[in-house]
């Protein structure tokens, strides 16, 4: 039975070996704290922030049938330059064809009826003048002259309306443009209002830029402020008028489209642009800026925790010690102890401490 232990005792320190790993091993990193930041920024005087976003015309224009059929002609390409009042589509018009004859034919019939009541009221009238024609005669003329009439008038608004529709089975050119995108292919059953194609009036002058300015800095964006757009893909950069500031937000942030004063034939919908805005009043002093959460106090004093980069998305927590002025509705202004730009912590300072690494939490 002793001689039988050893083998147990061997196998069991092999184990404990095993589970001590090797000591050269790196070891496990911990994981790192996820926190809120925020950015030192001044207020006050002339700042500049800039937005991207994309060229567009500034007249572009969604056509289609007012009525439904089958696409038998579509005379356009994406990119083909075409003239006011030429044919970009058609409709099957068999249908509308047929009833326009239908049509020219009772305004046809009428128009006999009425010309042949007209000479049966004037002859009864005559005749009712010298007494050989009795009151009720003359009344039997004169109703069926007024109810060919009424016909007459019917048949030529059925008529009209009938050409009406006959033209809601064509687009022509509201006016001299450029297609910029062909949304269906012929012999394709079309709806009522369907978006056909879309073109856009040709010439630089017609050129927007648009952009998404957050709501940090809607309130600030005026219409008629001027701007300056970049566009990187020419290098150039372009005079802009605000013209219109979105009053709703999509996505975060507000649409602001800004036109362009001296664009060139080079410029196109399309074209990735930096729009910078100026804010501020040149009066105004500059003023360094913190949120209200980013600064904490203790019996040492006021203050904030610096993030600073030291790897791959890694940042250092490093407490500094601040003094602050008085409390806008940006924040406490600080009057000494940080730098425009630097990165703070804005929530969560009872849990930091120094050389704390963590990462930035994506902002929403």
């Amino acid at each position: 039975m002793r001689l039988m232990k050893y083998p147990y005792l061997i196998l069991f320190s092999l184990i404990l070996l095993s589970s001590c790993g090797n000591p050269g091993e790196p070891k496990k990193t911990a994981l790192v704290k996820p926190i809120r930041y925020g950015v030192a920024e001044s207020f006050g005087g002339l700042t500049t922030r800039t937005f991207n976003g994309i060229t567009r015309s500034g007249s572009e224009t969604n056509l289609s049938f007012r009525s439904g059929g089958l696409l038998t002609q579509l005379n356009v390409a994406v990119g083909q330059r075409i003239k006011k009042g030429q044919l970009l589509a058609q409709l099957d018009q068999t249908d509308q064809l047929l009833a326009l004859e239908q049509a020219q034919f009772d305004v046809a019939n009428a128009k006999v009826q009425l010309k042949t009541a007209s000479s049966g009221f004037d002859r009864i009238k005559q005749l009712y003048q010298t007494n050989n024609a009795s009151l009720s005669d003359y009344e039997r003329a004169k109703s069926s002259l007024s109810n060919a009439q009424s016909s007459y008038e019917i048949s030529l608004k059925r008529l009209d309306k009938q050409r009406s529709q006959l033209s809601y089975t064509i687009i022509n050119a509201p006016m001299s443009g450029i297609v910029s995108s062909v949304n269906v292919e012929t012999n394709e059953v079309i709806r009522p209002g369907q978006s056909i194609l879309i073109m856009s009036r040709e010439g630089a002058d017609d050129i927007e830029a648009q952009v998404g300015v957050p709501e940090k800095y809607i309130s600030q964006v005026k219409q008629g402020s001027h701007t300056k757009t970049k566009i990187p893909t020419l290098s150039k950069e372009f005079d802009g008028v605000i013209t219109e500031v979105g009053y709703s937000s999509s996505g975060g942030t507000y649409p602001v489209v800004n036109s362009l004063t001296n664009p060139t034939d080079a410029v196109r919908p399309g074209m990735p642009v930096e729009v910078t805005f100026t804010f501020g009043d040149k009066d105004q002093e500059r003023q360094l800026i913190v949120p209200v959460k980013a600064v904490g106090e203790d019996e040492n004093g006021q203050f904030v925790y610096i993030l600073n980069p030291v790897g791959d998305e890694i940042y250092e927590a490093k407490r500094k010690t601040i003094e602050t002025g008085s409390l806008t509705s940006g924040g406490f202004i600080v009057r000494s102890g940080l730098a425009e730009g630097q990165i703070i912590a804005v929530a969560g300072l009872r849990t930091l401490y120094d050389g704390m690494k963590v990462t930035l939490l994506t902002q929403n």
